[in-house]
């Protein structure tokens, strides 16, 4: 049951245990197959109560946090993750946070994107059901996490390469080197601008990755692509980046192919590569997630044995497109 009265403050006023529920967030994340770091909580609440992180908590007087909302901001563009607890309404107490996140944006920021969860799940869905009649101006933007068992005693069959192409180790390239094929791969498609809309924000993001940020990388299991060409030099045409979960499981954080060399089964022959050396490494099984709207990418992973396993939502605010509100103020 919903408790009548929550209360939203700024996590960095908030007088109550900050660390008890971000451990609980990360362990809700990490089983949804999103990577985090041990000391997340203990990194996340430090940056709560020194103000690097903005965040806002809903609670009912002296009782623990029902609903936690924080916010990273790069440049124009903020992160952030929303989450609720049992006990929360989300028409109301869900509604009433991410109106206290608008508030408390700083003017500059023209543009979120809010990974939503919840437990229990139904939450998550009563909070999207809660916004399409509410006044706020955000867009819901659908995804679906895909998985697949490692069977050593079955792996995948690597398709056969076109003449002239090779593999070779993705973490064996500068970051600046994938991050700028990152960005190339993405322009144009549905998932364009998803994390990164510019190449410098895009080099941030993979460079966090490669730093361990959600896991750490698995090189055996982070194939590249290379086409020989004349001259001393290859041209490296794609990639993917694989990070360990735990020592069961492993992530697919990311898979890129440049546009111009799609369409001849590359994809699938470094995605193939990879799944072989997480088998070869005794992982026992894979995730990844992707956009509902990246069709192409969904036929891609079930082509490689991928299947859905549940589905999540973002929401995206755009400034531009919000009405009118009063003055932005800083939590």
């Amino acid at each position: 049951m919903s408790d009548p009265h929550l209360s939203i403050s700024a996590a960095r006023d908030y007088r109550g245990d900050l660390l008890e529920p971000l451990a609980g967030l990360r362990t809700t994340l990490r089983e949804r197959g999103e990577g985090l770091p041990p000391d997340w909580p203990s990194v996340t609440e430090q940056d709560l109560r020194l103000g690097k992180l903005l965040g806002w908590v809903a609670s009912a007087p002296g009782g623990p946090a029902r609903a936690l909302a924080l916010l990273a901001l790069r440049g124009k563009r903020g992160f952030g993750q929303v989450h609720l607890w049992e006990g929360v309404d989300p028409a109301t107490d869900g509604i009433a946070l991410l109106n206290a996140l608008l508030q408390g944006l700083p003017p500059e920021v023209v543009r979120l994107d809010l990974s939503i969860s919840s437990d229990p799940d139904p939450l998550e869905q009563g909070l999207t059901d809660a916004l399409g009649t509410s006044s706020l101006h955000f867009e819901v933007i659908t995804r679906h996490s895909m998985g697949r068992s490692l069977d050593p005693s079955n792996p995948p069959l690597p398709p056969p390469l076109p003449e002239r192409f090779r593999f070779a180790p993705a973490l064996a390239f500068q970051p600046r080197l994938l991050a700028a094929l990152d960005f190339q791969a993405f322009q144009g498609g549905p998932d364009a601008g998803m994390v990164a809309e510019t190449p410098s924000d895009n080099l941030r993001l993979i460079e966090g990755l490669l730093q361990g940020d959600l896991g750490p990388p698995i090189r055996e299991a982070s194939p590249a692509l290379l086409l020989e060409k004349e001259g001393p030099e290859a041209q490296l045409v794609g990639f993917v980046l694989a990070l360990e979960d735990n020592p069961h499981r492993a992530l697919i954080a990311d898979v890129a192919v440049l546009p111009a060399f799609r369409g001849q089964g590359l994809g699938k022959a470094l995605l193939v590569r990879s799944l072989r050396g997480l088998i070869a490494l005794g992982f026992s099984d894979v995730l990844l997630w992707v956009t509902e709207a990246n069709a192409a990418a969904q036929r891609l992973y079930r082509s490689a044995g991928f299947t859905a396993l549940r589905s999540g939502h973002i929401f995206r605010w755009t400034r531009s497109q919000a009405s009118p509100s009063t003055p932005s103020l800083s939590p």
